[in-house]
């Protein structure tokens, strides 16, 4: 309780702290306490319920006699469970109340609602009359899911999941205008991807952790509950669902197969390690090979958005006048840059005139040249320079790549180009400061009068 009844608290408006007071009204919603403190009380409630499962005459519902389950807690929802008799009603309302007189925390009548299934009119209407809550109908919804007395169908379990995945592709589509596949985009950054999670194969490996705990028998109320309703003494891995099972449960099975060679005695992969989400993920993916160029690509000395371009333009998706004939049969190819060639991925970040001259200027900047063809190796295996001067380096010609891009664009609908020597410091000015911003560690006397030169 002097966590409760001794923290003070202070204020902060525009920027500036005013005083100090005692929190005598208790918490409020954002408190780091107040977690803490519900489940606390949540768990005196969860006792008190356990109690009247004790009692002779409470009646547990049929599919929940077994585990004597009476009560389930998801956060701030509370769901009862019992036979559809008068006396088991009234336990659990009478120790209901007795939890709230102790706590403080009431039964909100709007938000609450009796679900009959099975049970006689004239005791429904006495339970009504006494409980003064209302009754509710089935299906209700749970975090968007359909809860019923009957089996979830294929259809309403799909909505759900069907809308998530619409919402992460739409994502995709919307920012991903470059052509790039959404495998692609799912592969991790060292493989040539975004390291964005592919959502089906995500989902199967989060179903994978319930083929787990279900195969090793994990003490779980859950893993208890479908070992009486559906296996019964039958070996998971042997296991094959009912035809008039619920969509979720088939499910489920189905990823049991999918997973079953990895499984081996309890063990994953042959392991003695239990299962991960991120280590059943991979699974299903598969190996690729690691790309050479991933390091640099998301080096992070580089502004995020150049990163992105550069990774684009590496995997020659820009929509360069080359691509746009291809695509939209466009007539004027030549360069929006230049005007002397046709405008392609290799021109326009290689043989440009105003490209070359921006890599000469930033050369010149940097105190040495080096081939942006051979950037990526240069970074990886250079031995003159220090790690930190490559890692710049890069970033610096990385921020220069997605500035031409931008320069190539805004030519396309002002017909102005920038001059060379402005954007070039615009991009060495955007890198170091993320690098002050960043950088924590002391840096060599050699490499620091050095980044102080790029900056002047």
């Amino acid at each position: 309780m002097s966590c409760v009844s001794s923290p003070t608290y202070s204020l902060t408006l525009n920027g500036n702290s005013f005083g100090f007071f005692k929190g005598k009204r208790g918490f409020r919603q954002g408190d780091p306490l107040s977690p803490l403190l519900f489940t606390i009380c949540m768990e005196y409630l969860s006792k008190i319920l356990n109690v009247v499962g004790q009692q002779d005459d409470f009646r547990f519902h049929p599919l929940c006699g077994h585990l004597r389950l009476n009560h389930l807690l998801f956060a701030d929802d509370l769901l009862l469970f019992s036979k559809g008799t008068d006396t088991s009603i009234m336990w659990l309302l009478r120790d209901f109340a007795t939890f709230s007189a102790a706590s403080g925390l009431c039964l909100n009548k709007e938000k609450t609602e009796f679900y009959f299934n099975g049970v006689l009119p004239q005791t429904v209407e006495a339970i009504l009359q006494v409980s003064v809550i209302k009754k509710g109908s089935l299906p209700f919804k749970y975090l968007g899911v359909p809860i019923s007395s009957k089996k979830l169908t294929k259809t309403e379990g799909r909505k759900l999941m069907d809308k998530i995945t619409a919402r992460i592709r739409s994502w995709g589509a919307n920012h991903l205008s470059y052509a790039v596949s959404w495998d692609k985009c799912c592969l991790p950054k060292a493989e040539g991807g975004l390291g964005i999670k592919h959502s089906k194969n995500w989902n199967k490996a989060l179903l994978g952790k319930y083929v787990w705990w279900i195969a090793s028998k994990k003490d779980h109320l859950w893993v208890k509950w479908i070992y009486h309703i559906y296996l019964k003494g039958t070996h998971w891995t042997n296991y094959n669902p009912p035809p008039d099972c619920s969509w979720s449960w088939k499910k489920i099975a189905h990823i049991m197969t999918i997973f079953r060679p990895a499984y081996s005695v309890d063990c994953w992969m042959g392991k003695q390690a239990a299962y991960t989400v991120k280590e059943g993920y991979n699974w299903l993916r598969g190996p690729n090979p690691e790309v050479s160029w991933w390091r640099v690509c998301w080096n992070s000395m580089n502004v995020p958005k150049a990163s992105f371009i550069y990774w684009v333009v590496v995997l020659g998706r820009l929509l360069t006048k080359d691509r746009l004939t291809r695509m939209e049969g466009a007539s004027d190819l030549r360069c929006f840059l230049c005007y002397s060639q046709d405008e392609s991925h290799d021109h326009l970040f290689f043989d440009c005139v105003y490209t070359t001259r921006c890599v000469q200027l930033l050369q010149q900047k940097l105190q040495f040249s080096f081939d942006p063809r051979g950037l990526v190796g240069w970074c990886r295996r250079g031995r003159r320079n220090s790690l930190l001067v490559r890692r710049i380096t890069s970033a610096c010609y990385i921020q220069l790549i997605y500035l031409i891009w931008q320069e190539r664009n805004k030519a396309r609908l002002y017909s102005k180009v920038t001059q060379p020597g402005i954007i070039v410091t615009q991009g060495i000015q955007s890198v170091c400061t993320r690098f002050r911003t960043r950088n924590k560690s002391v840096i060599p006397r050699e490499d620091d009068a050095w980044i102080q030169h790029l900056t002047q």
